[in-house]
């Protein structure tokens, strides 16, 4: 006998307030990588193009003395420098694409990392115009999060799972 299978109503994700989308994003990014610390920067307003800067955790292996049998443990370094921007529009063209990154990355602290984080799904051109953008920036890792990111992560209970523990505003 078939099995009925369920439908899901879709998730709107730009229907949040815009601390909450940020609260989302940053519950996905403690999944995405060990951090030593995340930091809600886009809470206070006025953030230069900044929501969310993280750092990953990192050790530095202390150098091995010669008469010591076992290796000593690392120490804690800060970590390489992420930077998160947060949109939680119906729709991003890729020249808004454009404009977020050169809004985000102005030269002055180039991050290792940069994530685009949005409620709504990608075209080709926008990926095409996001990677031209940051090609040539010094960041050396990038990904845009669409809603079809977001809703397929990796996260056991799903999105919906996260969206019932975030912190209510």
């Amino acid at each position: 006998m078939a099995r009925a299978s369920r439908t899901l109503n879709p998730l709107h994700f730009e229907d949040l307030e815009p601390h909450r989308f940020e609260d989302l994003v940053r519950q996905l990014a403690y999944d995405y990588r060990a951090w030593s610390s995340i930091e809600a920067s886009g809470c206070g307003g006025a953030d230069d193009g900044i929501d969310i800067r993280a750092f990953e955790s990192s050790v530095v292996p202390e150098v091995l003395d010669e008469e010591e049998d076992e290796a000593p443990l690392g120490l804690p370094t800060p970590g390489r420098l992420w930077i998160f921007q947060c949109k939680r529009e119906k729709r991003i063209t890729p020249k808004q694409v454009e404009r977020y990154v050169q809004e985000s990355i102005t030269g002055e602290q180039v991050p290792y990392g940069f994530i685009l984080a949005a409620a709504c799904d990608f075209s080709k051109k926008s990926y095409d115009a996001f990677r031209a953008a940051l090609v040539g920036t010094g960041v050396q890792e990038f990904h845009l999060w669409g809603k079809a990111e977001c809703v397929r992560w990796r996260n056991p209970a799903g999105v919906a799972g996260v969206i019932r523990h975030l912190p209510l505003v």
